[in-house]
């Protein structure tokens, strides 16, 4: 009878665990930076919602000063400089500049001068602590008489409106200059 072939004992010096390893240390830090780019790019996102939020409210604040002065301009109260801490209680043409404080955690952003968007009876929920679906401040209008149109058929105004995202950081402020022009004639130079 033959006697049974065995397996020839060779020497391990224990190259498949050592390559093991290293795949498993390879693959360890590439999910950890795929997480943390996922997280970085989701944060990204989340911010980009909030600009867009409070751009669109800004617009839309935008164009509310501008109907204001569509079709109440002579209703609004003119204006010599205004008053700079307070927003005001009534739609106001300004005289003075506006002047913009940047946005911090203790201190929020707002115009010099402004009227709280409020009087148009919109449901915007704000509130400073954020949340989903909600606002940090109300956005605000102002409207800055810049004298004669250039033509002088008209006057221009230079409307400002700025307005919060989901937290402080969010921050929109959109500006027009806007001309009316209703039979306005400049008569100065006669």
């Amino acid at each position: 009878m033959k006697p049974a072939i065995q397996p020839s004992k060779g020497r391990q010096d224990g190259y498949i665990l050592i390559a093991a390893m290293v795949m498993l240390l390879v693959l360890t830090f590439l999910g950890v930076s795929m997480y943390r780019s996922f997280t970085s790019q989701e944060n990204m996102a989340a911010n980009s919602k909030e600009k867009a939020r409070a751009f669109q409210v800004a617009q839309s604040t935008l164009q509310y000063g501008e109907y204001l002065l569509a079709t109440t301009q002579s209703s609004l109260v003119q204006g010599g400089t205004c008053a700079t801490a307070t927003p005001l209680s009534t739609a106001t043409i300004c005289q003075n500049g506006v002047n913009i404080v940047p946005a911090t955690s203790a201190v929020p952003m707002s115009l010099g001068n402004g009227l709280p968007y409020s009087t148009m009876n919109i449901v915007l929920p704000v509130d400073p602590t954020g949340g989903a679906g909600k606002y940090y401040g109300n956005p605000q209008f102002y409207i800055q008489y810049l004298g004669i149109s250039p033509d002088g058929a008209g006057q221009l105004y230079q409307v400002t409106a700025l307005a919060y995202g989901g937290n402080s950081n969010a921050v929109a402020v959109v500006q027009s200059t806007y001309e009316t022009s209703s039979g306005i004639k400049n008569l100065g130079g006669l």
